[in-house]
């Protein structure tokens, strides 16, 4: 029987380039442009970019999983093979012989072009299937506090795959999350999961050409690049930092589709089929990619107010990597406009958190004549719970707070920019800014900081501080690019807005 099994369900041959991963549920639904290079774009194209912290979840995911089921299930059998076939094979064996638990299961469907990957099968008693007076149901990890809507699908279709290889579908699957355990109910999904599967065989065929998103991430790895490039060159609305899809859709239907084709048009025009104030802002948003420069939004709100002393600031923030780890902020970083320098301080562990905020208090030393800049609300939101969590220190934390100066906000209010968004990561390039380090972002740096405290390496302490210097510097370099630019004013200057 295993061997007849085997020969249906892989239809003789190998999970290939047109069969669904369920894995890949998270990118159907978030990223489909991605999986529409995967198929059509050129294959040079494609950048690999190491994505360090999803590796190091994984991994610290799987090795809790994997105790977790050998203490509850002591009896099961973990799935190996060195290939895909074995595993696959081996799966198959081990649910015929009735064995109570199956970790690291894997199942295929190839004559519907589905396969995956399943944490846990555990063996029921309480009906049959084609295996004999048992069947599985699937027990699946997430590492997040709340079901997501592509967990659903994904456990969804494992689900509908087990049931064609057991010729039994059980109604539910069970999910375990951070703090809580659910179990997905496979008819409440089924109809959504036929309709996600036919969008994604229309991408594959190529009879459908999902939307990108916007740069400076408009497809994940190994696509982002291609993606990006694709989406700049074409001038694609996407360039432009308030429009929703409905909106674009709006542009397209009145014959705009490009940002050229925007800063073209009549902005009385648009306004009969944009609303306010949208219109205006696309319009705006458009003369400064037309002629890249920033185009003034209202006079007053930029330049920021200058002290004496200028300190550019950002914090970096641990992830919880495993169930008893805590998140802290381990790196606040400042580049000293004055003294011309990068400062730093480092806590090692979630109790040394507060000492480094005690450190920064007291660099500042005159806080009537300083002012911190950060972009977002991150910073002093952070700092603000924290002077909750922390009463004795309350006074320090919510001074420092007092003498915050939010950039981003500032720039939104004053330009528009010719830049996707107002991110630091998008709004800096767009003047020229580069970070020095390609293989070192917000996330890396998690990982790089992790690793520093398990070996000691300085090298890998050294890649965080300078992505967070770059960070702060780009605060400053902006800045400074705003103050000097050519301001385009087309707002109070009709006359000039299609010079």
């Amino acid at each position: 029987m295993l061997e007849s099994l085997y020969n249906t369900l892989s239809a003789g041959r190998t999970p290939g380039k047109q069969d669904f991963n369920a894995s890949k549920m998270f990118s159907l639904l978030e990223d489909p442009f991605g999986i529409w290079c995967f198929f059509h774009a050129p294959k040079e194209e494609a950048v690999n970019e190491i994505n360090r912290y999803e590796n190091l979840k994984v991994r610290t995911d799987r090795n809790a999983r994997d105790e977790w089921i050998k203490e509850e299930f002591p009896q099961v059998v973990f799935v190996a093979g060195e290939t895909e076939s074995e595993r696959f094979k081996n799966t198959l064996k081990a649910m015929l012989e009735g064995q109570s638990a199956i970790a690291n299961a894997v199942l295929w469907n190839l004559p519907e072009n589905v396969y995956g990957s399943i944490n846990l099968l555990v063996k029921s008693t309480d009906a049959k299937s084609k295996l004999g007076g048992w069947y599985y149901r699937i027990f699946q990890f997430k590492r997040a506090h709340d079901l997501k809507e592509h967990y659903a699908l994904q456990v969804s279709l494992l689900n509908r795959i087990l049931g064609c290889v057991q010729g039994f579908t059980p109604y539910q699957t069970r999910v375990f999350l951070k703090d809580k355990t659910i179990d997905v109910d496979y008819r409440d999904h089924e109809e959504r999961l036929s309709r996600e599967l036919a969008f994604w065989r229309l991408i594959r065929d190529g009879k459908a050409r999902p939307e990108a998103h916007k740069p400076p991430k408009a497809a994940n790895s190994p696509w982002r690049v291609y993606a990006n490039k694709v989406v700049a060159q074409t001038k694609d609305l996407l360039m432009l930092p308030a429009l929703s899809a409905q909106m674009r859709q709006a542009l397209k239907i009145n014959g705009i589709f490009t940002t050229d084709d925007l800063a073209k048009a009549d902005l009385k025009f648009l306004e009969t089929f944009l609303e306010e104030p949208y219109a205006q802002d696309a319009y705006y948003n458009s003369l400064a990619y037309l002629h890249n420069k920033p185009v003034l939004r209202e006079a007053g709100h930029f330049p920021p107010p200058a002290k004496k002393r200028n300190l550019y600031f950002d914090f970096e923030a641990t992830e919880t990597f495993t169930k008893n780890n805590v998140s802290f902020v381990y790196l606040i970083g400042i580049w000293d406009k004055e003294e011309n320098k990068y400062v730093s301080f480092v806590a090692k562990t979630p109790e040394e958190e507060i000492h480094i905020f005690e450190q920064f208090y007291d660099y500042i030393k005159d806080f009537d004549n300083t002012v911190l800049y950060h972009w977002t609300e991150y910073e002093v939101k952070k700092m603000r719970s924290l002077a909750a969590k922390y009463p004795q220190d309350a006074a320090k934390l919510n001074a420092l707070c007092d003498i915050c100066f939010d950039l981003k906000v500032a720039v939104n209010k004053a330009f528009y920019l010719p830049a996707p968004s107002f991110s630091l990561k998008a709004a800096a390039p767009a003047f020229g800014f580069k970070w020095r380090q390609d293989d070192c972002g917000a996330m890396d740096s998690m990982v790089y900081f992790t690793n520093w405290l398990k070996t000691g390496n300085e090298d890998l302490l050294k890649k965080v501080l300078m992505y967070n210097e770059d960070d702060c510097v780009a605060m400053l370099y902006l800045e400074d690019k705003l103050k000097n630019a050519e301001v385009l004013d087309f707002k109070h200057d009709a006359s000039n807005a299609n010079a």
